[in-house]
C-alpha cells in the first residue's frame, strides 16, 4: 500500500531535522574568551548547577516555579511530574557564557503511583583555536562538566497539592590546563532539590467558573548538598542554593502568566515574569524578563516561539527561545554592554490509555500543548471522560435490568396488558390501558433513540462506600428516558457490541462512528467523582447529539453520600431537564 506523507507531517519533520541541525552546528555569538580559564566559572558547579534546563521555559524568562506543567519541571519544581501520566523526551541545545555550550536530555516516564524524571545535561567550552598576530595563543578547550538527575513527583492531596524532589549528582574535569592554574582541576558532588506544588482550578468546583484561571503556587529548595568527604568534593563556598518561590495564572489553553522570586546567599532576589499565549492550537508565543532588586544588577530580556502537532499517535514540537542577558542593569535605553544566547529542543509525547492488573482504566491525562485542533479547548476534559466511560465497558456492566433494579422502582415498561377489556358506558369511548398509552407515545413522540452507558466511577481520596449509587444514577437515566416520552432506549445488546476507539483515531472521529454504528440519536455519558473521606459526590454528564463534531452539552450536580435521596433527586431532575431539551433540538 503507498503511504503518502500529509503536509503538517512532511513539515513538522522538516522542522525537526533543522532544529537538531542547527543544535549541533550553531555557535554562541559572544565574544570568545582570551585566556586559559575563562570558561571555568561557567563550567563550575555555582553556574551550571543553575544553568536552567528546558527551552520553552527559558523563553518565558525562567518564570516556571509556579506551573512547571512540562519536562522543564525536573529543573524548577519536581512536585509538577506529578501531572505528567505520559512519556514524553526532548533534545535540546543552549549556549552560555564565555563561549560554553551544552546540551541536554530531558524525559519523565509515568509510575503505578507518581511519576519518574530523568535529566543529564553535558556543558563544554568550544574548541576553537584563537590566533592573534599570526601566533596561536593558548587555547581555553577539551574543559567540561555534567549533571545526572533522577526526579519523582507524585499527589500529595489529590488534585490540590504535589510533592517532589530530584536526586543529582555533579561532575567537572578542567585538566586540561597549564602545570599552574588558580583553580581547582575538577569537581564532583551530589545534591538535592525539594519542591511542593498546589493548584486550584475554580471550574472544578463550580462549572459556571470554567472560564476562570487555573491558579497554581509552588516552592523549591534548590542546590541542597549533603558532604559526603569525597575527593575533589564541591565545597560550600563553591555551590549556591536556591530558595524560589512562584506563582501562576492559567487562562484555560490560551494564556499563561507566570512569577517567580529566586533567592540565593548573598545575592540580591531576583524576579522573573513570564507569559505564554496560543493564537493557534499548534503555535504558542512566549515571552519574559528577569531582574533583581538592584537596577545595577543583572537583567535579560527573553523570548521564544513553539511549533507542534498531533501527528500519528504523538505530539512532535520544535521550541525556539532566545535572550539578552545584561549583567549591569538594562541601563536608560538598553545601552549597556549585553550578550545575546539561543536555544533550541526537540518534543515527542507519547499518550495512551492504560489497565491496571484488576481491569481499570487509568485516566488519560492531557497536555495543553500542540494538540490536535478538535481536541483544542473544547474537547481536553471531556474526552477523559468519554475515555474512561467507552473503554471500561463490558457486557456485564452494560446489563440494564442491572441499572433499573438499582433504581428500586417499577417503570412503565413493565406494565402488563390485561387479560379482558374494561366496561365501557354507552355513547362514551373506550378507555386506553397503560401500555395502550406507552405505546402511543413511543410511536408518535418517542421517536429518538438514546444510549446510555454505563457509570465511571474516580475516586478522590479515602476509599468507596456506596457501590450501588452508580447503578441507580444510570437506572434513573434509564427509567427518565421511557417515562418522558420524548426518547427510547438503545437495545442493550447493540451497546455492548458497540465499536471501542481505535489507537490512532480522534475523539471526534469515534464519536461520529459510535453514532453511527449504534443508531442513536443521543449518547450520554457519565462520570461520578467520589471523595471517600468527606462523603462529597460530584456527577459530570456529558451529551453526544448526532452530527455534532464535539460534546454538545456538559453538566455538573454536586451532592453528599450522607444524603443519597436529595442528590439522586438533583440528578435526576437535571437528567430530565438536560435530555428533553437536547431531543427537542431533533425535532
Amino acid at each position: 500500500m503507498e503511504y503518502v506523507l500529509k503536509p503538517t507531517a512532511f513539515l513538522m519533520r522538516l522542522i525537526s531535522c533543522v532544529a537538531l541541525a542547527l543544535g549541533l552546528i550553531v555557535l554562541p555569538l559572544h565574544a570568545a574568551p582570551k585566556v586559559d580559564g575563562m570558561s571555568v566559572p561557567t563550567l563550575s558547579a555555582a553556574s551550571a548547577l543553575n544553568t536552567p534546563l528546558g527551552v520553552r521555559s527559558y523563553g518565558m524568562g525562567m518564570a516556571q516555579t509556579g506551573n512547571a506543567n512540562d519536562l522543564s519541571a525536573l529543573y524548577y519544581n519536581p512536585a509538577a511530574l506529578a501531572d505528567m501520566n505520559y512519556v514524553e523526551y526532548a533534545l535540546s541545545y543552549h549556549s552560555s557564557a564565555n563561549d560554553v555550550s551544552g546540551n541536554s536530555f530531558l524525559m519523565s516516564i509515568p509510575l503505578p503511583y507518581g511519576n519518574m524524571g530523568l535529566s543529564g545535561a553535558f556543558n563544554y567550552v568550544q574548541n576553537n583555536e584563537y590566533v592573534q598576530n599570526g601566533v596561536n595563543i593558548v587555547p581555553d578547550r577539551n574543559k567540561y562538566s555534567y549533571i545526572a538527575g533522577l526526579s519523582y513527583g507524585a499527589p500529595i492531596l489529590p488534585r490540590l497539592l504535589t510533592g517532589g524532589m530530584t536526586v543529582k549528582w555533579f561532575g567537572a574535569n578542567f585538566l586540561a590546563s597549564p602545570a599552574v592554574t588558580s583553580y581547582e582541576q575538577q569537581q564532583k558532588g551530589l545534591f538535592i532539590d525539594l519542591a511542593l506544588r498546589s493548584l486550584f482550578d475554580p471550574g472544578l468546583y463550580y462549572e459556571w467558573l470554567h472560564w476562570l484561571p487555573r491558579f497554581s503556587a509552588g516552592v523549591a529548595a534548590r542546590n541542597l548538598h549533603p558532604l559526603m568527604k569525597i575527593p575533589n568534593e564541591v565545597t560550600s563556598g563553591q555551590n549556591r542554593e536556591e530558595y524560589n518561590a512562584g506563582f501562576s495564572m492559567h487562562f484555560p489553553y490560551k494564556f499563561m502568566l507566570n512569577l517567580d522570586l529566586v533567592n540565593s546567599l548573598n545575592l540580591p532576589t531576583m524576579y522573573r515574569l513570564g507569559f505564554e499565549y496560543w493564537p493557534v492550537h499548534f503555535l504558542a508565543l512566549r515571552g519574559g524578563m528577569t531582574s533583581s532588586n538592584s537596577g545595577s544588577r543583572f537583567q535579560s530580556v527573553h523570548w521564544g516561539i513553539g511549533i507542534g502537532e498531533t501527528i500519528q499517535n504523538s505530539k512532535l514540537s520544535f521550541e525556539y527561545s532566545g535572550a539578552k542577558e545584561y549583567l549591569g542593569g538594562f541601563g536608560a535605553n538598553f545601552e549597556r554592554v549585553n550578550e545575546t544566547y539561543h536555544r533550541f529542543a526537540f518534543h515527542q509525547s507519547f499518550e495512551s490509555i492504560e489497565v491496571d492488573s484488576k481491569g481499570r482504566v487509568r485516566p488519560i491525562r492531557y497536555t495543553e500543548r500542540y494538540t490536535h485542533r478538535y481536541r483544542f479547548a473544547s474537547e481536553l476534559a471531556p474526552r477523559e471522560i468519554i475515555a474512561d466511560s467507552v473503554t471500561s465497558l463490558n457486557a456485564e456492566e452494560a446489563s440494564y435490568n442491572a441499572a433499573l433494579n438499582a433504581v428500586g422502582n417499577q417503570t412503565a415498561l413493565d406494565v402488563q396488558e390485561p387479560t379482558e377489556e374494561p366496561a365501557v358506558p354507552p355513547g362514551k369511548k373506550p378507555l386506553k390501558t397503560p401500555a395502550q398509552i406507552l405505546q402511543q407515545q413511543q410511536h408518535i413522540v418517542g421517536k429518538h433513540i438514546v444510549a446510555v452507558y454505563p457509570v465511571s466511577v474516580e475516586l478522590i481520596a479515602g476509599s468507596q462506600k456506596n457501590f450501588s449509587l452508580k447503578e441507580k444514577i444510570r437506572g434513573s437515566y434509564l427509567v427518565e428516558v421511557n417515562r418522558g416520552g420524548a426518547g427510547r432506549l438503545i437495545n442493550s445488546a447493540k451497546l455492548t457490541a458497540a465499536p471501542s476507539q481505535g489507537e490512532k483515531e480522534l475523539e471526534s472521529a469515534y464519536l461520529k462512528r459510535l453514532q453511527k454504528s449504534l443508531g442513536a440519536d443521543l449518547i450520554v455519558f457519565t462520570k461520578l467523582y467520589v471523595d471517600g473521606n468527606t462523603g462529597e459526590l460530584r456527577l459530570v454528564t456529558l451529551y453526544y447529539l448526532k452530527n455534532d463534531n464535539q460534546i454538545s452539552a456538559q453538566t455538573t450536580v454536586k451532592g453528599s453520600d450522607a444524603r443519597e435521596a436529595e442528590f439522586m433527586q438533583k440528578v435526576t431532575a437535571k437528567f430530565v431537564s438536560d435530555h428533553k431539551a437536547l431531543l427537542g433540538e431533533l425535532k
